[in-house]
Order: structure tokens, then C-alpha cells, then sequence
């Protein structure tokens, strides 16, 4: 086991990956963001740029509409991927997974809303 691979910090959330290191995921982009690189088929690539990374592995709009005044500060792809336990996940630009909406779940836009603001402050 690599150190630190096991660290979970309480983020106030119980979901699994919440808190943890993001998991390198082979990626095939579906609708990335014009100003992220578009060939990247890894996961920890698209954190290189040292932004926030919403993660929209499902195609869910809502999703995307729900974190969308953060585009100056989060990058956000769709793009599919083996996973098949998380529908979308925002990441810190370090690798910790701030918020994650399991597979088939209800979107609960306020919780959403909140992990960007928390993590990368107010929308503009």
C-alpha cells in the first residue's frame, strides 16, 4: 500500500471517497471543458492544472448546472469511465474529494453548492 493512500479527513460527509484521495480512473472525455486539455484519459492529469474538478461520469446536466458559477475556479468534464459507484465527483485541486453523488442518486443541488463554496469561496 502506497502512504497516505488511506487517509480519509471528516469533510462532513459519509460517502466513501469523501475525504480520501481522488482514485486514478482511466477516462474517455465526453463533453470537456474548452479550456482543459481534451486528450487527457486520466483522472489525476486533469488535476495538473491545480484548479477544482468536477467530474461528471454519467452525463447529468443537472450536475453540471448545479456547479457552474465556479467555472472561473473548477474545471468541469464529462467523460466516462469502469467506475460504476459514483455518478460525479468534485475534487480539490490537491486530490481530495470534496463532494461525490453515488450512482443513481437524487441530485441534492444544496449540498453541491455547498462543497464549491466551501472549498473555492463564493461563485463569481
Amino acid at each position: 500500500m502506497l502512504a497516505g493512500m488511506d487517509v480519509r479527513y471528516d469533510l462532513g460527509d459519509d460517502h466513501r471517497f469523501v475525504g480520501t484521495l481522488c482514485p486514478d480512473m482511466k477516462l474517455t472525455p465526453e463533453r470537456p471543458d474548452p479550456d482543459v486539455v481534451t486528450g487527457v484519459t486520466r483522472s489525476a492529469d486533469l488535476l495538473r492544472e491545480g484548479r477544482g474538478l468536477l467530474l461528471d461520469l454519467v452525463d447529468r446536466a443537472e450536475v453540471r448546472d448545479a456547479a457552474a458559477a465556479w467555472t472561473g475556479r473548477v474545471n468541469t468534464v464529462t467523460a466516462r469511465t469502469d467506475r460504476v459507484d459514483v455518478d460525479a465527483l468534485l475534487i480539490r485541486p490537491d486530490g481530495c474529494v470534496a463532494w461525490a453523488l453515488p450512482t443513481g442518486q437524487d441530485l441534492d443541488a444544496t449540498t453541491l453548492v455547498r462543497a464549491p463554496g466551501t472549498w473555492f469561496g463564493q461563485p463569481a
